[in-house]
C-alpha cells in the first residue's frame, strides 16, 4: 500500500503535469474560478501538501482535468451529478448567507471575477463556429443579456442610474428557469 506523502505527491505531479499541457484555463486562477475549487485547496493539492480527499473538490478536480487519479471514489450510492448537485445548493445557500455580511469592495471584487469568468465563457463562443454561438442563443434569453448589460452601463453614471431604477423591474428568465428546475416547477 502506497504512503500517503507519495500519493499527495502523485496528485500534484499530476494535476501540475496536466495544467501545463492543457489550453482551456490561462491561469490556475482561471481554474479556480471555472471550476469553483477554493484557491486554497487547489493549492494544497497542486504544491502536494495535501491529498484531494473530500468527495466534492474531488469530483470537481476530476470534471476539469479528467485526470483517472482524481476519479471521484465510490463508496456511496450518490452519483457525482446529485453530489455536483448537493454542492451547487450548498453553495447557493453560502452565497445567499455571505451575501447579507459582504462590503461594497468584497462583492465590486466578486464581479470582477465573474467578468472574467464571464469572458472566458464568450471566448468559447467566438472562437466556434456560427452553430456554436446558435446555441448559445437558443439556451441564453437575449432580454437576460440586454438587462445585464444596460445594468452594467448605468452602474458607471449615477443620474443614469437613478432613471433605470425608475423604469426596472425585469426578472431575468435564467434565475426564474433555474429556481423552476431546482424546486422541480415546470
Amino acid at each position: 500500500m502506497e504512503s500517503s506523502s507519495s500519493k499527495r505527491e502523485q496528485e500534484a505531479a499530476a494535476l501540475r503535469k496536466w495544467f501545463s499541457s492543457q489550453n482551456k484555463f490561462g491561469s490556475w486562477s482561471a481554474m479556480e474560478r471555472a471550476s469553483g475549487i477554493t484557491k486554497d485547496y487547489l493549492r494544497h493539492i497542486k504544491s502536494g501538501e495535501k491529498r484531494a480527499v473530500d468527495p466534492e473538490l474531488r469530483a470537481k478536480l476530476y470534471d476539469v482535468s479528467h485526470l483517472e487519479i482524481f476519479k471521484p471514489i465510490v463508496g456511496d450510492l450518490k452519483s457525482r451529478k446529485s453530489r455536483r448537485d448537493v454542492t451547487q445548493q450548498h453553495l447557493a445557500e453560502k452565497d445567499k448567507a455571505d451575501q447579507s455580511k459582504d462590503s461594497p469592495a468584497e462583492r465590486a471584487t466578486r464581479t470582477k471575477a465573474i467578468l472574467v469568468s464571464l469572458a472566458d465563457e464568450l471566448e468559447f463562443f467566438k472562437k466556434k463556429p456560427e452553430s456554436a454561438r446558435r446555441t448559445f442563443r437558443k439556451v441564453v434569453p437575449g432580454e437576460d443579456v440586454g438587462y445585464i448589460t444596460t445594468l452594467l452601463r448605468a452602474l458607471y453614471d449615477e443620474d443614469q442610474f437613478q432613471r433605470w431604477l425608475l423604469f426596472s423591474d425585469y426578472k431575468l428568465k435564467s434565475k426564474e428557469e433555474s429556481q423552476n428546475v431546482s424546486t422541480g416547477k415546470d
